[in-house]
């Protein structure tokens, strides 16, 4: 009886529940509650992994606790996606579209200079954050769900392994300092961006203003005014302005770094800037962790769009020289000896967990982390030295560098709540196996799965099938050539050699996101390239392209072209593939050079 009636409550408290009424939200707490606590669950962080987890907690019915850092004149909800990433970066390539379009189709508007685009594009990133961010602090509404409580601090740090100190703001609505104790605390803190010591001290010396995507990006505080405004977004204001007295010249802006954000930067602001912004990019390479046809399409799509790189190279120091008539302008030295003229830097170096984590005096708690790696957890988003505590989100060592994304945050946020909650015996692995990564230049550029390399390094060369297919040449690209620019854009899909399942595939092009959803869907479902050749797709869309590929792969083999005929070609299909890992199996090298060719 009293399994039976743990196993019942354990349903009714996974089910999905948004009502406190709900019977999860009832009778799990009642099992579980501890009253000597103040709250059952506090999540530090209100990112895409502490709205998650939050949510979940209370839903459940347990008395939750979100903490969140207050950011100039805001909140910080939603986290660097919503306020200084994700978000307005989408917005300001919404208005360098929008810019090449009314140059392509040499439409006169009443934007004409440069600095107009500028600071419609700042304005319009604005408006998206805030329109996302409206919508972020209306979902965990306290009034609707009695279980969540919601304080934004100056700070927060452990005092002890189920204590944590709030220290009250400094404006009208200043809350004393005080302590809040919990039975599970989940850390949710994100990542900030990677600003080397060495270049910021050398960027000061040198006088050289300096960017990440986070002070470019987030919204301007209404309380600056524009004159005082320092900000990218006004330089050429200055630079026109009949008080300047500096060069005339276009201003330099380079960007450190190859990853992702430099690419969407890089892309949008050479758009933007036109003749009147230089952009140079300086890394070793562009999306050092992905394809080399990736890694290819991005210094295609840069160079296309008015970016000057330079490759191969580090930045060692940032010097400050002085030119003709008095003028001072910065050099970046790099490590092969030669030297980046620069007028402003933007650091796209990466992301690391350490600044959040730092000031949150782990040690008071014992918990273990790492400043590149995070919070020191198993697959379970478990911290390894205390067992109340996870993290989930940008902060957690388990989650891959390469992996951690807004929407796996949310997954691990949502995952770390159930894994802390359930009984031991239900938890699983919090990481998801199959993470999609976007770049969203223009075209955009995706990934999931194996990368090719990868592929060669686990199966060998040729040990697996690919099929690479360029967009040129395709009815829609004959159909777009005209409003678009169809150049390297590509879809590679890549699947086991014998089983056809799909492990890996790469794609750039106007709907590379929406092409890698579903090759996500596939992998994560254990799909073959037969199943999605049985899927009718719909002609002439962008994901025609994918299904004309699994098409190829699947019909290149004779189990292949047995999977569609009928019941009985599907059955002896079947028997073809297992005869071929017996093969495989046995290693008779002169059976498998007179039958595998065969079949």
């Amino acid at each position: 009886m009293s399994t039976a009636f743990l196993l019942i409550t354990i349903y009714l408290s996974l089910a999905p529940s948004h009502a406190p009424c709900s019977a999860s939200a009832w009778i799990f707490p009642k099992i579980f509650r501890h009253p000597k606590f103040d709250y059952e669950m506090v999540v530090i962080g209100a990112g895409a992994s502490g709205m998650f987890a939050a949510g979940t907690a209370s839903a459940f019915g347990f008395k939750t606790l979100l903490i969140e850092k207050e950011i100039g004149d805001n909140n910080g909800v939603g986290g660097d996606c919503t306020n200084a990433a994700c978000v307005p970066s989408k917005a300001v390539r919404s208005v360098a579209k929008t810019k090449v379009a009314a140059e392509l189709a040499t439409v006169v508007t009443h934007l004409k200079s440069t600095n107009q685009w500028l600071h419609l594009a700042r304005a319009h990133s604005t408006a998206a954050v805030e329109a996302v961010r409206k919508r972020e602090n209306s979902a965990p509404d306290t009034e609707k769900n009695p279980n969540l409580d919601i304080v934004f601090v100056q700070d927060c740090n452990f005092v002890s392994n189920h204590e944590i100190k709030l220290k009250g703001n400094q404006g009208e609505t200043a809350m004393t300092s005080r302590v809040v104790s919990a039975k599970k605390i989940i850390i949710a803190t994100g990542s900030s961006p990677l600003l080397p010591e060495v270049l910021k001290n050398a960027a000061d010396r040198a006088n050289i203003p300096y960017d990440t995507y986070r002070s470019l990006l987030r919204p301007s505080s209404p309380s600056t005014p524009p004159e005082e405004d320092d900000s990218l977004w006004n330089i050429l204001n200055r630079v026109r302005s009949e008080s300047y007295e500096g060069p005339r010249i276009p201003p330099k802006i380079v960007l450190i770094g190859g990853g992702a954000t430099a690419c969407e930067l890089g892309q949008a602001l050479g758009r933007i800037g036109g003749e009147d912004m230089e952009i140079i990019i300086v890394a070793p390479k562009m999306l050092p962790t992905e394809d080399y046809s990736l890694q290819e399409a991005a210094v295609t799509i840069l160079a296309r769009d008015n970016c000057r790189l330079r490759l191969g190279a580090r930045v060692l120091d940032i010097l400050k020289v002085e030119e003709d008539e008095g003028q001072s302008r910065g050099l970046l030295l790099l490590d092969d000896g030669e030297t980046v003229p620069v007028d402003r830097i933007i650091f796209c170096l990466g992301r690391t967990p350490e600044q959040s984590l730092a000031s949150l005096n782990l040690e008071n708690a014992g918990i273990a982390w790492m400043p590149d790696e995070g919070v020191m957890v198993n697959t379970y988003l478990r911290s390894k030295t205390v067992g109340h505590v996870y993290a989930a989100g940008d902060c957690a060592s388990a989650i891959y560098p390469r992996d951690r994304r807004a929407i796996h945050a949310g997954w691990t946020g949502f995952h770390a709540v159930r894994n802390a909650l359930i009984p031991w015996f239900l938890r699983s692995p919090a990481v998801h196996p199959c993470v999609p990564r976007v770049v969203y230049t223009d075209p955009e550029m995706a990934s999931a799965g194996q990368s090719h390399q990868e592929c060669v390094e686990r199966y060998g060369d040729g040990g697996f099938d690919h099929l690479r297919v360029n967009e040129e040449g395709m009815d829609r690209a004959d159909m777009d050539r005209v409003e678009r620019s169809i150049d390297g854009n590509f879809v590679e899909l890549r699947a086991e050699k014998i089983s056809g399942r799909i492990i890996g595939a790469t794609a750039c092009g106007p709907a590379a996101s929406e092409t890698i959803n579903e090759v996500c869907l596939a992998i994560v479902n254990k799909m073959t390239v037969r199943d999605i050749a049985r899927t009718l797709h719909s002609y002439p869309s962008h994901g025609y392209t994918l299904y004309r590929i699994s098409m190829a792969l699947a019909t290149q083999s004779l189990s292949g072209l047995l999977s569609g005929c009928g019941p009985v070609g599907r059955c002896l299909s079947v028997m073809i593939r297992l005869l071929q890992r017996l093969l495989v199996f046995i290693r008779i090298p002169w059976v498998k050079s007179k039958l595998v060719d065969v079949i």
